[in-house]
């Protein structure tokens, strides 16, 4: 870790932009005297959004209403609970909901591991489960993500869970790294099968009860989300009971609002389609707080700074069958210190609260992904999923888009980077990077290497467009690269940056493939415009002799060995351009880039040996790395992140006002 090339004024700082909140959301601040730290900035203000849940799905006409009333409802997210085709193929309910696809987090249930043959004959289906991990870029089934100030844990029971396991040992470590988290006021989990349920045809797990609830109960978890049993269900707030987990602790038996609970609420929601109603065999458990059969979903408004939780179950045909609040009051909070007025003000540390003023400019966008400044208060910002550029004049979103493009936007595909750049005529250029599809969201893609014909992206490209005189609409696009899209549908990259002498710096990831000599591997594929840094010029042309050679698409490259970043900008003092990297699991970077410079991917990650997504101990490893005849050049990360943090963007602020 270390900051030799920063020996000016210059402060190094990572800006972080999050969906729905522009400039700034949150801030990242390395310096050279104190690079052991990293200080964060808290959400500056909190908008309203929702999020829905709904399991056990099925491909029929049930299913495809409950995606109808969801998308009617706009959440910014939906939560799968698992058993999704109940067919040996999931391709046909990869279709059905390809128009939610893009806000969706899954976990998985045992009808997409095993195939029954009876209710209890089945075997295994490890096809159709990975089509699943593959659609959704999962490398494991337990996984967690923030969204605003919620925490949202994803949980399998169909993978060992029990004490000690790893999935058991993530999550412990995952809450008690969330409860010192400042920012965050709500956490929820949800996985498919039952801790909790009243008496009904599919039963309660023991082993899982016993082994998460008093694990929530500790780090203060607020909601649980189950499914697997097809009707609707949800509890009280209610605490663990150690000497008989079947009746827990009822804290509350309010049936509808609940400030300030002092235990957990379990709902199910497995109403999603499956036409195998489980009916209820005998009364309500004394925990249960309402129950039923329906065809719907949960929806979940995040509501008043987000200090309110307010759930509504939708049945299909429109009724409200349930509906409940939970408050948080500012005075308390017993996760951590933090509550919802102080965490919706910005705050600088380290004595930096004296010499920076945070405020958040412009809000109203749905994934906005990059920027580029057309003037002071003038920006150009892209939303990712859509493919609009939109403009914003003195915080003021200005009428219709520059620019509307058709992408594909699964995972990291989208309207994905902008720099903006005048030409010696006078013209203003915008070059935009995006994954270009025959209409948004387009993509089908049930495995890493397959696509359903007519769906596959077209490519990920790289335009110029010209900004007309009026400034409202961009005009006469220039196709001036044309990189691959598979297998995807992660790290594609795009970030740009234009040097003094008009040259475009695009940083492109691997996207998720394996075989490039660019990605270091011995005998591997030549170069395809992936993996590394690209260089060129407004026209697209190409140096006469690229930093690794002069064969096309090898001349492209000023960087290479990188598995995706999000980062780039030159330091105003020296001119060296500087990267942002994301590892696996370990070992997020900032590099110094010189010309032929070798991130290292797949080899080397951080100041780790990598294989298999896994750190390995030992010293680097250099031999295997692929040099291009001396031409590139590995050299270590000037910063490391050991656990990944997913650092964004870089920023260098050139001011003497420190």
């Amino acid at each position: 870790m270390r900051f030799d090339s920063l020996m000016s004024p210059t402060t190094l700082a990572l800006m972080v932009i999050l969906t729905l909140t522009l400039v700034l959301h949150a801030v990242l601040t390395i310096t050279k005297g104190d690079h052991d730290y990293v200080y964060a900035l808290n959400n500056s203000s909190l908008a309203d959004f929702n999020f829905a849940a709904a399991g056990d799905w099925g491909c029929n006409a049930n299913a495809n209403n409950t995606i109808k009333n969801i998308i009617d409802k706009n959440p910014e997210l939906v939560l799968g609970l698992g058993d999704y085709a109940y067919r040996k193929d999931s391709g046909c309910w990869l279709q059905l909901i390809d128009p939610i696809y893009n806000k969706m987090k899954i976990v998985l249930g045992n009808h997409d591991h095993l195939t029954y043959t009876t209710r209890t004959k089945y075997y295994a289906s490890p096809e159709r489960l990975q089509q699943y991990m593959n659609h959704f870029n999962m490398s494991r089934q337990f996984y967690s993500f923030n969204y605003q100030n919620v925490h949202f844990i994803a949980m399998s029971a169909e993978v060992p869970y029990e004490a000690g396991s790893k999935q058991y040992n993530f999550v412990k470590a995952d809450l008690q790294k969330t409860v010192s988290d400042p920012g965050i006021n709500w956490i929820i989990v949800f996985y498919h099968r039952l801790a909790y349920t009243s008496p009904s045809v599919i039963g309660s797990i023991p082993g899982l009860r016993d082994t998460y609830h008093p694990l929530f109960e500790k780090y203060g978890v607020d909601l649980v989300i189950q499914a697997h049993s097809h009707n609707y269900q949800r509890t009280y707030p209610i605490k663990f009971n150690s000497e008989d987990s079947l009746k827990p602790l009822i804290m509350d038996k309010n049936t509808t609002y609940y400030p300030n609970p002092k235990g957990q609420i379990y709902t199910i929601v497995g109403t999603a389609g499956a036409p195998d109603i489980h009916n209820f065999t005998r009364p309500a458990a004394p925990y249960t707080a309402v129950q039923f059969n329906a065809f719907g979903f949960l929806n979940i408004n995040v509501l008043h700074n987000g200090t309110t939780l307010e759930g509504k179950f939708y049945e299909n045909n429109g009724t409200i069958k349930d509906h409940f609040t939970i408050v948080k009051s500012n005075n308390d909070n017993e996760k951590t210190d933090s509550s919802p007025s102080s965490s919706s003000q910005p705050r600088l540390k380290n004595g930096y609260d004296d010499k920076f003023r945070i405020e958040s400019v412009v809000k109203g966008f749905r994934a906005p992904a990059d920027m580029d400044f057309l003037g002071p208060e003038d920006i150009l910002v892209l939303e990712k999923r859509n493919g609009t550029v939109q403009r914003v004049v003195k915080g003021q979103i200005l009428g219709e888009p520059l620019l509307d493009v058709n992408v594909s936007n699964k995972i990291e595909r989208g309207l994905l980077g902008i720099a903006i750049s005048k030409s010696n005529n006078g013209t203003t250029y915008v070059f935009l990077y995006y994954t270009e599809s025959k209409r948004d969201g387009n993509d089908i893609c049930p495995k890493a290497d397959y696509c359903i014909p007519g769906t596959e992206p077209i490519g990920n490209r790289l335009y110029r467009y010209e900004l007309t005189k009026d400034g409202t609409k961009l005009i006469n696009p220039v196709l001036l690269l044309d990189l691959p899209t598979t297998p995807g549908p992660g790290h594609n990259g795009g970030k740009m940056i234009t040097d003094p002498d008009k040259n475009i710096f695009i940083i492109i990831g691997d996207l998720m493939a394996e075989d490039s000599r660019t990605q270091n591997y011995e005998h591997g594929k030549e170069p395809a415009g992936t993996g590394g840094i690209l260089k060129l010029d407004h026209d697209g042309n190409l140096l006469d002799q690229g930093s690794l050679g002069s064969k096309f698409p090898l001349n492209l490259y000023y960087a290479y060995g990188i598995r995706n970043g999000f980062g780039l900008d030159f330091d105003p003092v020296t001119g060296n351009l500087w990267d942002t990297e994301n590892g696996p699991e370990f070992g997020d970077e900032i590099n110094l880039v010189k010309p032929g410079f070798n991130s290292g991917w797949k080899d080397i990650q951080g100041i780790w040996n990598h294989k298999g997504g896994k750190a390995q101990k030992g010293p680097s490893n250099l031999d295997g790395l692929e040099d291009f005849n001396g031409k590139g050049k590995y050299s270590d990360p000037e910063f490391i992140w050991k656990d990944t943090v997913g650092v964004t963007s870089i920023k260098f602020f050139n001011s003497d006002k420190m």
